[in-house]
């Protein structure tokens, strides 16, 4: 009886081997590599306001959106995870940049390593799962997600998140990895960079502070391109630029307790513009009252909230969203003078909050030029110039169409 068993498994494990080398067959087909790099809040008319001369040669030589569209609410962690994964924060779960997880019984902080490395905050499928399953060598330097095993699977090379790392140094290691031999070469590249994002929130979107950060963040742009010109597959490197979300000028605080009063709350998390709420039992539409009678803040049943924000449904969603409008900070302190020159998280119909989308290389059209993308469609995207069957996302593929040879 042991010798069968013996002999069924080791029969299921040659079906597994001949599977698996005729997935890495197949995908000898297309040898296309993506590197994909974020600019944390480089807003979609930086090119226009400040001197960006790579990122015009980008739009030359490729494809340019004019602008692309962020996923609500506009922050940086459920974002990443959104171009990512092709879906929706309501679909994926990183819901804010601060949330509970009841199904975790724990509290999701980007600043918490144990909760950013924990696999169950992360649902759907980032496009290094994807590669992976096809048998591809993935690497990322910084990417929402990357730090935790989801699904099982993290990236062949990854780092922990360190802003103390220069820009050039992640540079020269994205070179280097893709300098490597064949069968250790990645075929697909993650790179983040934090900036103009901590610039912009600091002195806003409009300060000469600003327009210097953008500036050398082009130039970085530049630099990486000549690097990309040097590794052994340089002709099959097909290079995005892109990032998460805009930035506003912000000119008012509002303290969300000047007229909610604190009796009606059970718990709130979140932070500006957009807190996550659950009021005493049965008093949902007495917070909603109370908030909304301040200017500038607006509060909804989750199960209101409007469609096209896609936002609400999701198992972590508390029973109130608080929404503060463009230009408000919204807060819990008596009075904040203090308060950042620059935000986002707000509504994505607000001009500001639009992101950017640049791509380059054998795949891509030359000199095309598209009105809208949304940044739930860039799973979708990487997919096709890796030739990767895609997971289910939120993603249209015909808007992508027109960016394609």
């Amino acid at each position: 009886m042991r010798i069968r068993t013996l002999s069924v498994c080791f029969g299921l494990l040659i079906l597994v081997g001949i599977g698996c080398v005729a997935t890495r067959r197949e995908n000898t087909k297309n040898d296309q590599i993506v590197v994909v790099v974020s600019l944390d809040a480089f807003r979609w008319d930086y090119d226009s306001l400040y001197n960006t001369p790579v990122l015009n040669d980008i739009a030359v030589r490729g494809v340019e959106a004019i602008r692309m569209i962020p996923s609500f609410p506009t922050k940086t962690f459920p974002n990443h995870y959104s171009i990512a994964t092709g879906l929706y924060p309501d679909h994926h779960g990183l819901i804010n940049n601060t949330f509970f997880a009841p199904d975790l019984g724990l509290l999701y902080r980007i600043g918490d390593r144990s909760m950013v490395e924990n696999p169950g905050f992360y649902g759907g499928e980032p496009f290094w799962v994807t590669a992976h399953k096809a048998g591809m060598v993935t690497a990322s330097f910084f990417w929402v997600g990357s730090e935790a095993p989801v699904m099982g699977v993290q990236p062949d090379y990854w780092k922990r998140f360190d802003s103390k790392i220069p820009f050039d140094v992640r540079i020269d290691t994205v070179i280097k990895w893709l300098s490597y031999p064949e069968g250790r070469r990645p075929r697909l590249v993650t790179l983040y960079f934090e900036e103009p994002d901590a610039i912009s929130h600091k002195y806003g979107p409009l300060a000469p502070e600003t327009a210097k950060v953008v500036y050398s963040l082009d130039s970085l742009v530049g630099v990486l391109r000549k690097g990309l010109r040097h590794v052994p597959d340089a002709g099959k490197i097909n290079l995005i630029i892109l990032s998460d979300h805009g930035m506003g000028a912000t000119t008012r605080y509002n303290n969300i307790l000047d007229t909610l009063p604190s009796r009606l709350v059970k718990d709130i998390y979140g932070g500006s513009p957009v807190w996550l709420c659950n009021p005493v039992d049965g008093k949902a539409d007495s917070l909603v009252w109370f908030v909304n009678m301040q200017k500038g803040v607006r509060a909804y049943k989750s199960n209101e909230v409007p469609d096209y924000l896609h936002y609400g449904t999701h198992p972590r969603m508390t029973e109130v969203v608080i929404i503060a409008e463009p230009g408000y900070v919204a807060g819990l302190k008596p009075d904040n003078q203090s308060y950042s020159k620059g935000d986002h998280g707000y509504d994505w119909k607000y001009r500001d909050m639009h992101s950017i989308f640049y791509g380059e290389g054998p795949s891509f059209r030359e000199g095309a030029r598209v009105d809208t993308l949304y940044n739930v469609d860039v799973y979708n995207i990487v997919c096709r110039i890796l030739g990767l069957r895609p997971a289910d996302n939120d993603g249209n593929q015909q808007r992508v169409n027109p960016l394609f040879r």
